[in-house]
């Protein structure tokens, strides 16, 4: 078993080495020229709305999916209950989220403003406690500890917005513990988990202008820092969200009506830091958080005119319930 958290920390930090060295920032322009390439120049602002808009959709979906902390409100892993038994956690979270998108819903002929999109969330989180981990004392121990979890989610997508249907997302990984809390030192964990979602369909009102479907597939690295203080416990946390997937936009043309620009499987990664915080209360097996926080925007696209910024964050907030046996 110690063997098992030294092979998972191993694979978590060469892990999050290969994500950071292969992802780089993304080229829209490179996208934005295959959606012009089969209309007029009069596709060029429609084609740069619609391809931010995706990216900006995708993002917030996957944002209010992974949010901060994998198990809301904890900063240290469970550990084992006797001998080999895990120990077990349901969580409920009910989550909301806002973000920017440029303002496409409508019509694409002309330089677009931008809309305030809000999601909501519900999802349920399953954790086994596997690993104690390592004891320096009584008060330093749940070094190499280790959880698994895995979790489902619903976001309820609302059609004013240009939603067709909702999203369901399934996540799977791991947490580890650096530290485990005591009286006197904090709780710090790592974790790694991949989000799997179902294919995005959004279209503008009427489905006339903008048509777009996209994979959702996020993996979230987080680091949190908590403790116990008198009857609350309080957390920090960072980490960064790797967002990819392919994605097929079909534009109406201004300039030629019938000829509308088209992106076919082209493969869109991202890269952003997410920044959290937490407020939470134990009693017996029952824990009660929230956890807001915010995540960060996109790349700048040269010479956009529109409303929007891309590297507007979006923000979280996080409700649970959580019962561990």
């Amino acid at each position: 078993m110690k063997l098992t958290a030294v092979l998972y920390i191993v694979g978590l930090v060469v892990g999050s080495v290969i994500l950071t060295i292969s992802v780089s920032a993304q080229d829209l322009n490179k996208i934005i020229d295959s959606c012009v390439s089969t209309g007029s120049t009069s596709l060029v602002a429609p084609c740069q709305g619609a391809i931010l808009a995706t990216q900006a959709i995708r993002g917030g979906i996957s944002a209010t999916d992974a949010m901060g902390g994998e198990i809301t409100g904890s900063f240290s892993t469970m550990g084992r209950r006797f001998g080999k038994i895990p120990r077990l956690s349901l969580g409920a979270d009910l989550k909301i989220s806002e973000f920017d998108i440029p303002n496409v819903l409508e019509s694409t002929a002309v330089i677009p403003g931008k809309t305030n999109v809000w999601v909501y969330g519900i999802k349920t989180t399953v954790a086994a406690g596997v690993l104690d981990g390592f004891s320096f004392s009584p008060t330093i121990g749940g070094i190499l500890s280790l959880d698994l979890l895995g979790s489902f989610d619903l976001l309820l997508l609302q059609e004013k917005y240009g939603f067709t249907n909702n999203e369901k997302l399934l996540s799977l990984g791991g947490r580890l513990g650096l530290l485990g809390e005591s009286f006197t030192m904090p709780g710090i964990t790592v974790s790694l988990v991949q989000h799997f979602g179902e294919e995005l369909n959004w279209s503008s009102i009427g489905g006339d202008d903008i048509q777009l479907d996209t994979e959702i597939s996020t993996t979230s690295l987080r680091a949190s820092i908590g403790k116990d203080l008198f009857v609350f416990a309080f957390l920090l946390g960072t980490g960064l969200d790797w967002q990819r997937g392919d994605l097929s936009i079909l534009v109406s043309d201004p300039g030629v009506p019938g000829e509308p620009g088209i992106v076919a499987g082209q493969n869109l990664t991202t890269r952003r830091p997410v920044y959290y915080m937490g407020l939470s209360l134990t009693r017996l097996f029952f824990q009660f958080s929230l956890e807001a926080g915010w995540i960060g925007g996109f790349n700048d696209l040269v010479d956009y005119k529109g409303e929007y910024s891309p590297d507007s964050t979006t923000k979280f907030l996080d409700l649970s319930l959580r019962v561990t046996i």
